[in-house]
């Protein structure tokens, strides 16, 4: 929030004949304002403050509130604490919120419905036959794994449409709660959809519930567009003094209309073509790209001051646009802990018991010992996951922006994690006798996950070395940058590795990769004491008089490209 008349009320004042003046208060300025006021601008001014904000009209006491916020009737003695509470006691008279909990409310929401699609496939794959090949038991469902991917894709990029809306929003009120709440119980319905499309895909009424679910959630998110846009009072004044805001708005609602389009299309179409009406909701989600290309091409045409080629306008689109990272690691914590916690369902004492009732001490045991396999796979599991959420952590600890490009690779990669359960539930059900080389098969296609999961994380990192100046921090430098690659290339080398091995001509049985997995952290933590270690020898070799500040703008220095990755300079 910021003091003084935001930019449209100010050119109001002055071409109304209100004149301002500023005077130092305490190393700050305030503004007084004249007393010769025009009665149009009175006039106009009090229709205007009428403001319908969830449900509550503005009285005169209201008003003064905001004269107060704005600086209308600042003193010398007022300060800025006190303009602080001004401002929270005229969001709560006007029933504004802070938008920091309905982003984390929003958030867990989002994860949720993300990481619980997974859970059908589970259930199919948990009756796969441990004598029956794998690979053709998964063939023989390629289309609920293809409608899974597509709708882990919609949910991720509903959830990407909702940071858009909202990155630049401080409050919000009654009415933009209970949309943002009617926006994710409708979300909250495209699991159960997804379940209906994959068991009855040869139906038009399956891609028509499918379309009207996305096509309602567009014309939500237009509405919550409309009404987060239609005002200054909950946007950020940075963002409303930056003059983007009919901009990026105008932006937003095209890209809605082309959505709407897409999905009454989809609908429509589903009666004669059910897999042309998916590849219109496919579509759907490449929306905001077609829109940023028709715009680059518009202002190339129309616009002479425009003078960058198309190329150069998605280069900055990709990779120079901010995306909110707080939200984004809310997101993507949420997706690693409901995973983490997802496949402890699979262990319990009803799939341990096979349901007995009277289960003696030595019964226990032995069933215990007889279902060593689901327990030893779920530990390494859980350890795997948890790792790859180290490096997750990690990476956006150097971090200091988030670009379009950086948040595709992430989402990526979580893809590849909300599957891990399922690998995890494939070597439960063929680490059996009777399965012979289908483990092999199991344990082959849980390192795939492993290693695209690690690999988008690789990637992310190089991408970002792209624009290093742009998105890592100044602490990132020197030995840092040699400790992430090793942290990065770990699991990658470990899941590719395993996987060749598969290929014996014996059985490869799944403790192998398990023990790998419970190994791994013992090699995070060498790791972590040779960094420590090697940082120890090199302060004690310093030069005397040299302090830790400048052997690190040292290595800062020289280390710009010792990654071989190109590092262009700032874009003019």
């Amino acid at each position: 929030m910021h003091c003084g008349y935001n930019i449209m009320e100010k050119e109001e004042v002055e071409a109304n004949g209100v004149t301002t003046k500023e005077e130092p208060v305490g190393g700050t300025t305030a503004k007084e304002e004249a007393v010769d006021v025009s009665p149009e601008y009175v006039n106009e001014t009090n229709e205007d403050n009428v403001m319908n904000t969830g449900g509550h009209t503005t009285t005169e006491e209201d008003e003064i509130g905001e004269e107060d916020i704005n600086g209308c009737h600042q003193t010398d003695e007022e300060d800025l604490g006190y303009i602080v509470r001004s401002e929270k006691e005229w969001a709560r008279r006007h029933r504004f919120m802070s938008i920091d909990r309905l982003n984390i409310f929003s958030d867990a929401v989002f994860a949720t419905i993300t990481t619980f699609m997974v859970v059908p496939l589970k259930e199919e794959v948990q009756g796969y036959e441990p004598t029956e090949n794998l690979w053709s038991s998964l063939l023989a469902d390629w289309y609920r794994f293809l409608i899974f991917v597509i709708s882990f894709w919609i949910v991720s990029d509903l959830w990407q449409d909702h940071v858009w809306i909202l990155q630049n929003v401080e409050h919000v009120g009654d009415i933009g709660l209970i949309l943002n709440v009617i926006f994710l119980m409708i979300c909250s319905l495209i699991p159960f959809l997804a379940v209906i499309m994959g068991n009855y895909y040869q139906y038009a009424l399956s891609a028509q519930l499918c379309g009207s679910c996305i096509l309602l959630l567009t014309l939500l998110r237009g509405l919550m567009i409309i009404f987060a846009f239609r005002g200054e009072k909950m946007l950020s004044g940075e963002f409303v003094e930056g003059g983007t805001k009919l901009q990026l708005r105008d932006e937003l609602l095209i890209i809605t209309g082309l959505k709407v389009l897409l999905c009454v299309l989809s609908i429509g179409i589903a009666e004669v073509n059910v897999p042309a009406a998916l590849v219109l909701l496919v579509l759907t989600m490449f929306a905001d790209w077609v829109c940023i290309i028709a715009i680059g091409l518009y202002r190339k045409w129309r616009d002479s001051s425009f003078n960058t080629d198309l190329s150069s306008h998605l280069s900055r689109r990709l990779v120079l646009e901010n995306i909110d990272m707080d939200r984004t690691q809310t997101f993507t914590d949420g997706i690693f802990i409901i995973v983490a916690t997802l496949i402890i369902l699979d262990i319990t004492t009803d799939s341990l018991m096979d349901g007995e009732d009277d289960v003696d001490e030595n019964s226990l045991l032995e069933t215990l010992q007889k279902n060593k396999e689901p327990i030893l796979s779920y530990l390494s599991t859980f350890l795997t996951i948890g790792m790859i959420w180290y490096i997750n952590y990690s990476i956006f600890y150097y971090l200091q922006r988030l670009s379009r490009l950086l948040l595709f690779l992430n989402r990526m990669s979580l893809l590849f994690v909300s599957v891990l359960p399922l690998g995890f539930q494939l070597i439960s059900v063929f680490s059996v006798d009777e399965a012979d080389r289908n483990e092999n098969n199991a344990v082959r296609f849980h390192c795939v996950l492993i290693f695209f999961a690690t690999a988008f994380q690789v990637v992310f990192w190089l991408v970002a070395h792209w624009r290093r100046d742009k998105h890592f921090s100044s602490k990132y430098h020197g030995m840092h940058k040699m400790r992430m690659l090793c942290l990065l290339l770990i699991y990658p080398s470990m899941s590719l590795m395993l996987f060749c091995a598969s290929f014996i001509d014996r059985v490869f049985e799944a403790n192998v990769i398990h023990l790998a997995e419970l190994l791994v952290p013992v090699a995070f933590i060498l790791l972590k004491f040779a960094f420590e270690l090697t940082l120890h020898l090199r302060r004690s070799h310093r030069k005397p008089g040299v302090s830790n500040l400048s052997m690190e703008l040292t290595e800062t220095q020289n280390g710009k490209n010792n990654l071989g990755v190109s590092h262009p300079g700032p874009i003019s």
